[in-house]
């Protein structure tokens, strides 16, 4: 079985708390999502750990790791209701590799968003900003529609098909299929983009 980096189809579950991850391909594990806790700077002076700190969602870091453990990146976003922020992702060593950021598309792309006939448009970004790919998932009217990854000319690269987790009827399971090998940074993007698009909708 290829690992996660050698593999063109993944599935991911959530199968317990909000805000954990399982990828695998059929019953092969190809790696773990799981929350990093965060110490924010109002914490410092308290002489215990934060007993809240799990359903805090001002800022969540994931941790995508190997089967053994190993990092491969780190997804890390902090919830500014004011102006959305993006999914940023992180090399194991802490280089920026590049963020997942929430793309209206105009006039016309939140009017298409608001009737429900497409769902939320979120653009792949490298670690200077330039525009990698354009993920749009199903909208309201069709929620099982699948998901379209285009690159920036264009081009589909990728779907992403949504259904419930067999774990539990209040999460989800995605199943991303590549069309074909993808280099990087994109690629690593692409590992990151459910991710990156869950951590903008509210834990469940």
């Amino acid at each position: 079985m290829p690992s996660l980096y050698e593999t063109l189809t993944w599935t991911i579950d959530e199968p317990g708390q909000p805000r954990t991850y399982v990828f695998h391909g059929g019953d092969e594990l190809l790696a773990n999502g799981t929350r990093v806790p965060v110490r924010r700077p109002d914490d410092a002076a308290m002489p215990y750990a934060n007993p809240h700190a799990q359903h805090d969602e001002s800022r969540v870091v994931i941790c995508l790791a190997a089967p053994d453990g190993s990092p491969y990146f780190y997804v890390d976003r902090t919830n500014d209701p004011m102006r959305p922020q993006p999914a940023y992702v992180v090399a194991a060593n802490g280089g920026l590799i590049g963020s997942i950021a929430v793309a209206t598309g105009g006039v016309k792309g939140v009017f298409s968003l608001m009737s429900g006939r497409s769902g939320g448009r979120f653009t792949l970004l490298d670690a200077q900003s330039r525009p990698l790919a354009r993920f749009t998932g199903p909208g309201l009217r069709n929620p099982k529609a699948e998901g379209v990854l285009v690159d920036a000319s264009g081009k589909e690269i990728a779907r992403v098909a949504t259904d419930h987790s067999p774990y539990n009827d209040r999460r989800r399971r995605r199943t991303v299929r590549v069309h074909a090998p993808l280099p990087e940074p994109l690629h690593t993007l692409v590992l990151a983009l459910v991710i990156g698009v869950e951590l903008m909708i509210p834990a469940t």
